[in-house]
C-alpha cells in the first residue's frame, strides 16, 4: 500500500476520533458547569441547616430556661400556699384570743 493509500484510510478515522473528542470536551464543560451549580446549591444548603441547627439549639435553650422558671413559680406557689395556711391558722388564734379578751371584759364589767 501506498503512503497516499494509507493516509487516505487514517484520514476520516483521525476526523472521527477528533470529532468525538470534540463531543466529549464540549460535554465536559457541560458537566463541569452543572457540577458547580450543584457544589454552590449544596454549599447554600449546608449554609441553610447550619442556621436551622443554631435556631434550634437557641429554641432548646430557651425551652430550659423556662421550665426552670416554671418550675420557680411552682416552687413559689408552694411557698405562697404555705404563707397564706400560716396566716390563717394566726388569723383563726388571734380570732380566738381576741374572743377570750372580750369574755375577760365582759366578765369583768358584769361584777361591777
Amino acid at each position: 500500500m501506498t503512503p497516499e493509500k494509507r493516509l487516505d484510510q487514517l484520514e476520516p478515522l483521525v476526523a472521527e476520533v477528533s470529532a468525538q473528542l470534540d463531543r466529549i470536551t464540549a460535554q465536559n464543560r457541560q458537566l463541569i458547569l452543572v457540577v458547580g451549580q450543584v457544589i454552590e446549591t449544596v454549599s447554600k444548603q449546608s449554609d441553610t441547616i447550619q442556621f436551622l441547627l443554631r435556631e434550634v439549639a437557641d429554641i432548646k435553650t430557651g425551652q430550659t430556661q423556662l421550665q426552670q422558671d416554671v418550675a420557680g413559680l411552682k416552687t413559689g406557689q408552694t411557698q405562697l400556699q404555705q404563707d397564706v395556711a400560716g396566716l390563717k391558722t394566726g388569723q383563726t388564734d388571734m380570732g380566738q384570743k381576741i374572743d377570750l379578751i372580750l369574755q375577760m371584759l365582759q366578765a369583768g364589767n358584769g361584777r361591777s
